[in-house]
């Protein structure tokens, strides 16, 4: 109730002096108190009266749990107040005494007192009044006083009244903007959102507003806030600044002026410039649930109405919220049932549906407290005639003494495998892989120990196998050691496909002259030995033989090199490399050889280049006769066209022209031959031509030549129409044709045949009669090679033995193509083949 009225009634009181003694009436006893005013009586006998109203108050339930100032609360001014009224009236008077009647009334309101217990109040305190001032006695009534009195009382119980009933209705009309809100928050935040909308319409003081709610054990979280200054999402500590202490109190705390204040100074509620700040905890059944604040920036007073409203809306706000929060923790724990349920039908389905064998044993007596069917399977039975037998009789006998110390194992770890033998229900073992998990209740203890059995005598099998095979490949490895270490030639042997060098012969540093060290990769062996090709040119990484093995899978054959000998020497190798590849084809290795034929290099150099000075000698000799043969065919054939000569005479001119005339021929085919060895090959131009008729004249010339040889032009219907060189396609029919009537018998025929193959046209020469031999038919092209006829003496003379050699040069000039075959049967055949038109370029 207001205070401010104290002084006004301590005033009045001393003005009117009620205490100073007074005069005894006559004919009253000494021992009976005097009568005195009605207001003199309230004044002397306030705390009796307070004393007799409150233990009459005390029956109403609500004032019960009251302590004694909270239950006079403001009536011992109220007295006061109605004292002095009767001695005069004063509108300051009235005035006080209706502020206090609505401060009482706003706090029995705030107390749960209903409005008829509040009116029972004023009626007890009327009731104690009129009855201790009866009992004091009175010779003569007061009617005016009694009159003063009744009216004031009347006048607190309708101010009362009035003010209950109007803050009443503004709390419920509030009550009810809060319960809709509730209703239409999806969440705990949408809620409080709009509780705080609802604080700020009703009291119009209030500029700032938060909730903060508990957020772990000593700490608040700023769950929303209206006005500037408020940080949703910040954090408090239990116990420090406003909203803190509010916590730990658990008290309301109310400051008129915020920013004079230590304890309302906050990063996340700003409330520098808030002059009044009002705090109350949220409590639920002795549960802190979190703190709300309001504050204003324009009053440093909050209005006990105002208070009053806060502190409803926000018992209510606590209630919602904690009901609110156990709804989302009743869904949450729905939701993990839920899930637990199905992790739990999961497991059901892994547990049932699992390959591997799964038994869950008691920690106390080893019994199998479940076992899965796979597990009954594997040893032959059924889970449920498993079930509650000892975890040994799955065990063989042999094997039982280890269990307790797997079990202890198990016991102190995450978790322990181990390989055992177990027993079927027929007697018959198998091994099998254990891994056992311990698990505990509560207080720590194993209660059960879950194990997943795999039967393993297939792996053993193929541990085995596997143990086998690579006692057999560290057989071949020794073997291939030894073989490597054997052969003549460096051997390399790198992985595909990362290229490293993983193995290297004996061989490799002898030839290298350097240590074999295995290398990151085999791209570095062309750094590391200085590999170049024969012009001079290093070789690339990638181009080294054996990394196109690995890259590729090409196989290399006999590419020369030359390497750097860690003296300082150029050595030629011959390189060869070839993929290694498994079962299935894929390329898994790369093996090189490197042998060394620098001295052979050395000597194929010298002996081409005696080679090719013996053949610039015959074409500089072969070029020279020339001029003087030519000299000698003049002048031959002008003797022989004179008619001067006798016949003696014009035999020798004659054997001279036909001995120049073999010279001739000797030296055009020392030049075919150089050309062929040193200018690149025999010179073709080509012209369009007709095959048919370049045989006709070559036959025309052996048939005059030979004429008591018979030679036959044989060939079917077709074209014979291409691009030819025919000068030197007469040279091919003279050279196959002058042999086969060379080597043949005198009366043996000599058969030329065409043939018509589309793109292509066939020439064969034949003739019968004794074969060339077996050890002559691989050099028959070779140069200067001269055959023997054992008709004709041991060798035919006239000739240097390049006939053949120009005829393969023109055949391969022309893109051909020349065979010889040379039976007892079937005689000698010489076939060439040409194309009708030039290879593309």
């Amino acid at each position: 109730m207001a205070q401010g009225f104290c002084s006004v009634v301590d005033g009045r009181a001393s003005a009117l002096n009620p205490r100073a003694p007074r005069a005894r009436p006559r004919g009253t006893p000494s021992d009976t108190p005097l009568p005195i005013p009605l207001a003199d009586f309230l004044l002397q006998n306030r705390d009796t009266i307070l004393q007799a109203w409150e233990a009459e108050v005390r029956s109403i339930p609500a004032a019960q749990a009251l302590a004694r100032p909270a239950l006079r609360d403001g009536l011992p001014h109220l007295l006061e107040i109605i004292s002095a009224m009767m001695r005069g009236p004063d509108s300051e008077l009235a005035a006080g005494l209706k502020a206090i009647s609505d401060d009482h009334a706003l706090e029995r309101l705030g107390g749960g007192f209903d409005l008829r217990q509040v009116v029972a109040e004023y009626r007890l305190l009327r009731s104690c009044v009129l009855r201790l001032w009866s009992a004091r006695g009175h010779p003569t009534p007061r009617p005016e006083e009694e009159r003063i009195f009744h009216e004031a009382m009347d006048e607190a119980v309708a101010s009362a009244v009035s003010r209950y009933t109007r803050a009443r209705e503004r709390t419920l009309h509030a009550m009810d903007l809060i319960s809709a809100a509730a209703l239409g928050s999806p969440d705990v935040a949408g809620f409080l959102l709009r509780l705080l909308q609802v604080l700020r319409d009703t009291v119009p003081a209030v500029d700032v507003a938060a909730v903060l709610l508990r957020d772990g054990e000593d700490t608040l979280r700023v769950e929303i806030g209206v006005g500037e200054g408020v940080e949703v999402g910040g954090r408090v500590s239990v116990g420090q600044g406003f909203a803190g202490t509010i916590a730990a109190t658990r008290q309301p705390l109310l400051v008129h002026d915020a920013s004079l204040d230590e304890r309302a100074h906050s990063a996340v509620v700003r409330t520098a410039d808030v002059r009044a700040l009002y705090g109350v905890p949220l409590v639920l059944n002795d549960a802190l649930i979190g703190v709300a604040l309001m504050g204003s920036r324009g009053s440093t007073e909050l209005s006990e109405e105002d208070l009053l409203l806060f502190r409803a809306m926000a018992s209510r706000a606590t209630a919602l919220v904690a009901q609110a929060q156990a709804r989302a923790e009743a869904e949450a724990s729905l939701s993990r049932l839920r899930e637990s349920e199905a992790g739990l039908r999961r497991w059901e389905e892994v547990f049932f549906g699992l390959g591997v064998g799964v038994v869950v044993v008691s920690a106390q007596d080893d019994t199998m407290l479940d076992v899965n069917p796979a597990f009954a399977r594997m040893h032959g039975t059924t889970p449920e005639s498993l079930i509650g037998r000892p975890l040994e009789t799955t065990i063989a006998p042999e094997a039982r003494g280890m269990l307790p110390r797997h079990a202890t194992a198990a016991n102190s770890k995450l978790s322990h495998e181990y390989e055992s033998l177990h027993l079927r229900e027929d007697g018959s073992r198998f091994p099998a892989f254990s891994h056992v998990t311990a698990f505990r209740d509560e207080t720590g203890r194993v209660s059960r120990r879950v194990g997943t059995v795999l039967d393993i005598t297939q792996r053993r099998v193929v541990e085995a196998d596997r143990q086998r095979l690579l006692s057999t490949i560290e057989s071949e490895r020794a073997r291939l050691a030894a073989v490597l270490e054997q052969l003549p030639a460096g051997v390399f042997i790198a992985d595909a496909p990362s290229g490293r060098l993983v193995l290297a012969n004996r061989q490799v540093s002898e030839l290298t002259g350097r240590p074999f060290l295995p290398m990151s990769n085999v791209d570095t062996f062309t750094s590391a030995y200085g590999a170049r090709h024969l012009e001079g040119a290093p070789y690339a990484p990638d181009a080294w033989p054996l990394a196109r093995t690995l890259r590729t899978g090409e196989v290399v054959q006999g590419e020369e090199a030359m390497l750097k000998h860690a003296d300082g020497r150029t050595l030629t190798v011959l390189v060869s490399s070839a993929p290694i590849r498994d079962r299935d084809g894929a390329l898994i290795a790369g093996v090189a050889t490197l042998a060394d034929v620098t001295e052979r290099r050395r000597a194929q150099e010298a002996a081409l280049q005696a080679a090719r000075f013996g053949e610039r000698l015959i074409a500089i000799v072969s070029h020279d006769l020339r001029n003087p043969l030519n000299a000698i065919h003049l002048s031959t054939t002008q003797l022989l066209h004179s008619e001067v000569l006798a016949e003696r005479e014009r035999r020798f001119v004659t054997r001279i022209a036909r001995s120049s005339a073999r010279m001739t021929r000797m030296i055009s085919e020392l030049l075919d031959f150089t050309r062929g060895r040193l200018g690149g090959g025999i010179p073709i131009q080509r012209t369009p031509g007709d095959l048919r008729a370049v045989v006709r004249q070559g036959v025309e010339e052996l048939e005059a030549a030979w004429p008591e040889r018979s030679l036959r032009v044989e060939g079917g219907a077709g074209r014979y129409d291409g691009q030819w060189d025919a000068d030197r396609l007469l040279q091919v029919v003279s050279n196959l044709g002058g042999n086969a009537l060379q080597y043949s018998k005198p009366d043996a025929p000599v058969t030329l045949t065409l043939t018509d193959l589309g793109d292509e046209v066939r020439l064969e020469v034949h003739n019968p009669g004794e074969p060339i031999s077996a050890e002559a038919l691989p050099h028959l092209f070779d140069p200067f090679r001269r055959a023997t006829s054992s008709h004709q003496g041991s060798s035919i003379s006239g000739g240097l033995g390049l006939g053949l050699y120009i005829v393969e040069q023109v055949v391969k000039g022309h893109g051909g193509r020349i065979q010889v075959t040379s039976t007892e049967a079937h005689g000698t055949v010489f076939q060439v083949t040409l194309p009708r038109a030039p290879p593309p370029a």
